[in-house]
């Protein structure tokens, strides 16, 4: 079995050992696992610190492209997330995993969550990071639009052409046009 059903096997008995974990993983590398459970454990390679004053509110998840989004809450302390790595913006759109795991056997888990960090606001000795889904990915700008009605003027600094160029120059006649917006020219 995966450990997916086995998590759920253990789930259908009634009487489960659940909890759920976070995994950050920052820009630079560094890994910071936290749990709502009283008592840390550990897998893939990451430590889920208990106690960390990290909780999270409910995740809003939906089908197809929509985007999931939830956020996190957290104390400041030297221990777990520290205010200055948040003011340099060491947690900028770090990745995010969030876990249902049966804390008595972690094989058992579930990734109900992966995403990144959002805004990130402090106020009054705490932290709120707002989770974004994989598929808010989908929702930025990426690269530029190219359509018939270019947002560039011939010429200027936005199209990049140097019009001044003999390549670019010529003298013609416009012998006609058609429906298809084609214009036609002699004499170059």
């Amino acid at each position: 079995m995966t450990a997916r059903e086995d998590l759920l096997a253990h789930l259908q008995t009634g009487c489960t050992t659940v909890c759920r974990a976070w995994a950050v993983l920052r820009k630079d590398g560094v890994t910071y696992g936290f749990t709502d459970h009283d008592v840390g454990f550990a897998f893939d390679g990451i430590a889920f610190k208990a106690s960390s004053g990290m909780s999270a509110k409910a995740l809003q998840q939906a089908t197809g492209l929509s985007v999931d989004n939830t956020e996190t809450m957290g104390a400041l302390s030297d221990t777990a997330v520290d205010e200055a790595d948040i003011l340099a913006g060491r947690f900028d759109a770090a990745e995010v995993r969030v876990w249902l795991v049966n804390w008595n056997d972690p094989t058992q888990r579930i990734e109900q969550f992966r995403g990144n960090f959002g805004e990130i606001t402090r106020a009054g000795g705490a932290f709120k990071a707002e989770l974004r889904g994989l598929t808010d990915r989908l929702n930025q700008p990426q690269g530029q639009v190219f359509q018939r009605a270019c947002s560039a003027v011939l010429g200027d600094t936005a199209c990049g052409v140097d019009l001044t160029l003999p390549a670019y120059s010529a003298t013609g006649t416009v012998s006609g046009f058609d429906t298809d917006r084609r214009v036609f020219v002699t004499g170059l």
